[in-house]
């Protein structure tokens, strides 16, 4: 993560030692010989080695976040946030009454959200800090419009085009406007009618904004097609990966990613990024396999470090994330001992501690 971090140095016993770790002091043999030095990364190699020369513990050096709020960076992203969500929400609420969409005010509000991600390193961690399911389908318009923004980074998209994915995904839900608030409010399945009318706020959407000048239509295509699938079992026209704009195939990942964060958050077990990125894992079949590898892989550097409580109610800090199933990385619990999740059936990260 590129958030502040402080160094502490524990004593892990051998049959705790991950490959990754980095030894804190130099380990000797009994005969006062050097076997590995102080700054060596772990291996197998070097575990096997302490094993066979009974060696029961060595010093590694573990990385303990600070606290994020004292960042001046991460304060503006924050208070900047906050603002964003309140002028969606009164956004929302103008166009049910008008049935016209501010343009300008989502422009401004878009570029904000772009500035302020971009100065940030751990924007998208910062996102599951705070305060969940109020507002949530504002919140969630924001949080797709922020993480679509550094998706279109990271994939070098030319910087306008960074700002209209990023308006785009601010407005991608717009459609939802037009709905009855009960079927927004539904925390469960909905039911097959209901779930019917819920899947035309893409084409609601497409149409409020579309009556707005000026309005580009990448950006309509954006909000029309995120729901589109590569395999063509999306909605509302059934594209297959050639007629899916780009844009959307971006919003379509942060939108997938963000929604059991956010829309569904009071679904038990659904708290943490971890699991919503082992959901897109399963879904890359559906979805643009390039753009989601992008963000997944950038999503690492910034799910290293965070504390998590699992499964079975423990807390622990986690030192490694695994690529494959990030919900079973390896973590560090309170009292040194390292567990890889991956290697224990039924045990994973359950959510992120705030």
């Amino acid at each position: 993560m590129s958030s502040i971090k402080s160094q502490k140095i524990i004593e892990q016993r051998i049959e705790f030692l991950v490959p990754g770790m980095e030894l804190a002091r130099d380990v000797y043999t009994s005969d006062g010989k050097i076997l590995a030095s102080v700054g060596t990364i772990i291996n197998k190699t070097l575990i096997k080695k302490l094993h066979n020369w009974d060696i029961d513990k060595v010093s590694i050096i573990t990385e303990i976040e600070a606290n994020p709020i004292t960042d001046p960076k991460i304060q503006q992203f924050i208070n900047s946030y906050n603002q964003s969500v309140t002028v969606v929400q009164k956004a929302f609420d103008d166009i049910r009454q008008t049935q016209q969409v501010p343009l300008e005010t989502f422009t401004r509000t878009a570029d904000d959200i772009v500035d302020n991600v971009s100065t940030t390193g751990n924007a998208i961690d910062q996102l599951y800090n705070l305060p969940q399911c109020d507002d949530y389908t504002f919140r969630h318009s924001v949080n797709v419009s922020a993480i679509s923004a550094l998706i279109a980074t990271w994939l070098k998209f030319p910087p306008e085009s960074v700002s209209a994915i990023a308006l785009a995904g601010l407005l991608h839900d717009v459609g939802k406007s037009q709905l009855p608030p009960e079927i927004l409010n539904q925390s469960h399945r909905l039911a097959p009618k209901d779930y019917e009318l819920y899947k035309t706020h893409t084409t609601l959407g497409y149409d409020l904004v579309k009556k707005t000048p000026g309005i580009a239509e990448s950006v309509l295509s954006g909000i029309l097609d995120h729901h589109e699938r590569e395999d063509g079992n999306g909605y509302p026209n059934k594209l297959t990966s050639e007629d899916i704009h780009p844009y959307a195939k971006v919003i379509a990942v942060a939108d997938l990613f963000d929604e059991s964060l956010t829309i569904n958050c009071d679904t038990p077990g659904a708290l943490s990024p971890y699991s919503s990125l082992d959901k897109l894992r399963q879904e890359i079949y559906s979805i643009d396999a390039k753009t989601c590898m992008t963000f997944t892989e950038n999503m690492m550097n910034f799910l290293s470090g965070n504390l998590v409580t699992l499964t079975n109610g423990q807390q622990g800090r986690v030192v490694f994330v695994n690529k494959d199933k990030p919900s079973n990385s390896i973590v560090l619990q309170e009292d040194g001992t390292v567990i890889d999740l991956s290697e224990i059936d039924g045990l994973y990260i359950h959510y992120m501690v705030r």
